[in-house]
């Protein structure tokens, strides 16, 4: 595919939108410069320290982070486990963010179903906003003078590989592992384990 044509290409979704909007109150000017905290800040979202000791064993030991949305405005309180690695941190906070920004329900009252949905949805849309569209444009780009490995991505948007292969997902809808471009066509590299 030409680099020309998938720069045109990428469809967006109300995900990718809702992502656009709240980057569109920010300047940032490179991928390392989205600050979740930054981002909060803005939107009225508090963050606090998640306690376990709190719970009494009442949830599951595995949360690392919790979101309770206010009925109006995007606000809401966020409450996020001190001592996360900081790539897992800022993937849970923007996955969170988006809980409060685009979600009004508790999920302690919500079904598994509903549940996974919201889930989903936050997930999407922390996609798009730690990975905007118009950054990955530079990754293509780069891959004109030699091949974009999975690691030099997730290393320009200060995201873990796992997350960036989601989010490459969301685009080609398979596993990307890279880019290179051969005889002026972009191509998608998949390792084969």
């Amino acid at each position: 595919m030409h680099l020309s044509k998938l720069l045109q290409s990428s469809i967006s979704d109300c995900w990718e939108e809702r992502a656009n909007k709240v980057l569109s109150n920010f300047n940032f000017s490179n991928p390392d410069e989205i600050d979740m905290y930054q981002i909060c800040w803005k939107y009225g979202v508090k963050i606090k320290p998640l306690d376990m000791h709190f719970f009494d064993g009442e949830i599951n030991g595995g949360i690392k982070a919790m979101s309770f949305p206010k009925e109006k405005g995007r606000r809401g309180v966020i409450y996020l486990l001190p001592n996360l690695d900081p790539l897992e941190k800022k993937v849970i906070l923007a996955e969170e963010f988006c809980h409060c920004y685009s979600h009004h329900i508790s999920q302690i009252s919500s079904n598994d179903s509903l549940i996974a949905k919201t889930e989903a949805q936050a997930k999407r849309m922390a996609a798009y906003l730690l990975m905007p569209n118009k950054f990955l444009k530079n990754a293509y780009s780069a891959a004109e003078e030699e091949a974009v490995m999975i690691s030099d991505i997730a290393d320009y948007f200060v995201v873990s590989e796992e997350f960036a292969h989601y989010r490459l997902r969301l685009i080609f809808d398979r596993q990307v592992d890279g880019f290179g471009m051969v005889k002026g066509k972009l191509g998608s590299i998949e390792w084969i384990y």
